[in-house]
C-alpha cells in the first residue's frame, strides 16, 4: 500500500528534530553560562547566579521541547491513523468480499 501525506511526514520528522535540536542547545547553554559565571569570581557576581543560568536554560529547553515534540508525535499518530483506517476499508470493501465469495 503506498504511503500518503509525505509532506506531513517531513513535517512531523522535523518538528520533533527541532524538539530535541532546542532541548539540547538548551542544557549546553546552560552549562556552559553556569560554568562560566562560576569560574569568573573576579566580576563580583553571587555564586547563585550560575546554578540559576543552568536551571534557567534547562527549564527553558523542557517548555520549547514539549510542544514540538509533542505536536510532531501527535502529526505521527494522526498519519497512522489515517493509513489503518484506510488498510481496513481497503480489506472490507465489497469488492474484496466479493472477490473471496462470502
Amino acid at each position: 500500500m503506498p504511503r500518503k501525506y509525505g509532506l506531513v511526514r517531513a513535517i512531523a520528522f522535523i518538528l520533533k528534530l527541532l524538539g530535541w535540536v532546542i532541548l539540547i542547545a538548551c542544557i549546553v547553554a546552560g552549562i556552559f553560562g553556569g560554568v562560566t559565571l562560576f569560574s569568573a569570581p573576579s566580576l563580583g557576581l553571587p555564586a547563585w547566579l550560575g546554578t540559576g543560568t543552568i536551571m534557567v536554560a534547562v527549564l527553558t529547553g523542557l517548555f520549547w521541547f514539549v510542544p514540538f515534540y509533542g505536536f510532531g508525535s501527535i502529526l505521527s499518530l494522526l498519519l497512522d491513523i489515517e493509513e489503518n483506517t484506510r488498510a481496513l476499508s481497503e480489506y472490507s470493501s465489497p469488492e474484496v468480499a466479493n472477490r473471496t465469495g462470502a
